[in-house]
């Protein structure tokens, strides 16, 4: 399916309540009674629950044959997932890939304490960096934010972490700023209240929380970032690569086109001591229906098999590289 398919019959953008319901994660079958392997995910209305959702329904739909079915958790986000699998509490995680590299070298929440038992997966989507802004606010660029309240996310999380690579890039002393430390899923209430005037969320796209920060009563606008930042952000991090971001999905923005920013890539991963024949089989069913997974979300859309194999910066699990292997995906 092209972005196209987020169309309506007569070739007009969905309004924004029913693309809502169209984003909405797919509910779980009561009558499924195979033991259930959970995947940590992410806030109700983000992408990492929309992405582990994806890979739940492919694989239920023939999981009654390797006697088990896969459900999506709800969590606080990469750092909490990969603590959450490392503990034996869940067995599947998504998280950004910087923060599985941090946390495999003992860096950031981790720090002298390297977690050397993560295995990918697959590698899933590109998270956006992304900047929300009223439209009657002055703000065209980074530093812009000068001056201004601005919603990070917790410490810790990447959206914290990446506001500080982006000051710095762009010149902004962080004491200028005025930070405030919700979580993502109340950024949109907080922007359209005035309780800010600006949030950072790295992030999927489309998402439950743009749209609904940008069909509010006031206009919204996205920030680009300009090729000096973009530039020196990934000379910081060898995992950021240059994206954009579609804004025909959020049709009620300020202004439209694609919206140049930095990316790092979303990643499925477990523990190293998970059953290969678990994972293996997870892979197989995923990669085997690819052209369904990819159907579950608009953000799928642009990834591919070979990306799905590669793109992690942790060794992968030995049941993920027998099947990519198998599949001629990988050497």
């Amino acid at each position: 399916m092209s972005r196209l398919g987020w169309l309506n019959s007569a070739g007009l953008l969905l309004p924004a309540a029913a693309l809502a319901l169209l984003l909405a994660p797919p509910v779980a079958s009561p009558a499924m009674q195979q033991p259930a392997l959970s995947i940590t995910s992410g806030n109700l209305t983000g992408a990492y629950y929309a992405a582990a959702s994806a890979v739940a329904k492919v694989y239920n739909r023939a999981g009654a044959q390797d006697g088990m079915r896969f459900t999506t958790a709800e969590s606080e986000g990469s750092p909490a997932n990969i603590d959450t699998v490392l503990a034996g509490q869940a067995a599947f995680g998504i998280a950004q890939a910087d923060m599985l590299d941090a946390a495999s070298q003992g860096r950031g929440p981790w720090e002298g304490t390297p977690r050397t038992g993560l295995r990918a997966v697959l590698s899933l989507h590109v998270e956006a960096l992304t900047i929300v802004t009223r439209s009657d606010h002055a703000i065209q660029s980074v530093s812009d934010l000068r001056g201004k309240r601005i919603n990070i996310g917790a410490p810790g999380s990447s959206d914290h972490q990446y506001a500080g690579l982006l000051l710095a890039a762009a010149g902004v002393p962080p004491e200028t700023v005025t930070f405030s430390h919700h979580s993502a899923v109340l950024a949109a209430d907080l922007l359209q209240s005035d309780a800010i005037d600006a949030y950072i969320y790295t992030v999927g796209h489309p998402n439950l929380s743009l749209i609904e920060a940008s069909t509010g009563p006031r206009k919204m606008r996205l920030i680009p970032l300009g090729t000096p930042v973009i530039a020196w952000a990934m000379a910081q991090n060898h995992l950021l690569f240059p994206t954009d971001i579609p804004t025909e999905y959020y049709p009620a923005l300020l202004s439209q086109g694609s919206v140049h920013t930095i990316g790092v890539r979303a990643v499925l991963f477990t523990r190293a001591d998970l059953g290969e024949e678990v994972v293996y089989r997870l892979v197989r069913e995923v990669l085997t229906h690819f052209a369904l997974f990819q159907r579950q979300h608009p953000m799928l859309y642009p990834l591919t098999p070979q990306a799905a194999c590669g793109s992690a910066p942790i060794p992968p699990h030995p049941g993920a590289a027998r099947f990519c292997r198998e599949a001629g995906l990988l050497p």
